[in-house]
């Protein structure tokens, strides 16, 4: 019986400069593909440090924009006082205000989650049959 011919009988076949050519392609390959993803391990590290200060600078400004505000709300108080207004529809007129901003934020926030659509990246991506 003859035995079938393994893959041992291939390999004594190559020469040894196609092997270590091969070897070769692969090992700058793995090289690339290294620095490559050590690229984008950087390039990701870099983006969160920089979210998070920009996190950072937002919460600041964020403060400083409320803290105004509500400045603004009690210097209108201030004044309206020393015209002679009463203290209740002062702060019934300051308590509506900041409710239609709030409500005002709340409608742009809304338009601005609908804008938010991710479905023509996706359509991009992978299309639709219906395309």
């Amino acid at each position: 019986m003859e035995t079938p011919p393994h893959s041992d009988s291939q390999s004594k076949t190559d020469s040894p400069d196609e092997t270590s050519a091969f070897d070769e392609v692969i090992i700058s390959h793995k090289s690339w593909l290294k620095s490559v993803l050590g690229l984008g391990a950087l390039e990701a590290k870099m983006w969160v440090t920089s979210s998070a200060q920009l996190l950072a600078l937002m919460c600041g400004v964020i403060f400083l924009l409320l803290t105004t505000w509500l400045l603004l709300i009690s210097t209108a108080a201030a004044i309206a006082w020393s015209y002679g207004f009463s203290l209740v529809g002062i702060l019934l007129s300051a308590t509506l205000m900041t409710f239609v901003s709030a409500a005002v934020l709340l409608y742009l926030v809304g338009i601005t989650l609908k804008n938010m659509n991710f479905t023509r990246t996706l359509d991009a991506i992978i299309p639709t049959e219906e395309e």
